[in-house]
């Protein structure tokens, strides 16, 4: 028993139940390429910036709910039990977004480096 105890919390040998998994649904920031990966996978990702910083350039696919519209716009995220992206031109205010969103019950996620980090990597933005 000890040992397949001692599996399960090392190696995550439960099916992605264990600690491997729990990882992955509880992770608050990911890199720009998990962003990728995540969003070639129809994952929802919000923008938080301005209009005016949206429209400079933006991720493809990236829907435009200003920081200070979040809280009377959430309802346009989908489904509260998805997981959601989110990013601004560096990491703060999607922090901040992704923070809010947590306390209200959302699976949010912050783009670690934003958008410009984003550009930086070389990926496409609109």
């Amino acid at each position: 028993m000890r040992v397949l105890l001692l599996c399960w919390m090392l190696a995550g040998c439960a099916g992605g139940v264990g600690p491997a998994g729990a990882e992955a649904s509880l992770r608050t920031e990911v890199e720009v390429a998990d962003l990728q990966a995540a969003l070639a996978g129809g994952a929802p990702l919000i923008d938080v910036r301005t209009p005016g910083e949206f429209a400079s350039g933006h991720v493809p696919g990236a829907k435009n709910i200003p920081l200070d519209e979040l809280p009377a716009r959430m309802g346009e995220l989908g489904d509260p039990a998805a997981e959601v992206f989110v990013i601004c031109e560096v990491g703060g205010r999607s922090a901040q977004a992704a923070s809010s969103l947590a306390a209200a019950g959302r699976r949010a996620v912050n783009v670690k480096g934003g958008t410009r980090a984003w550009k930086a990597a070389g990926l496409p933005v609109e």
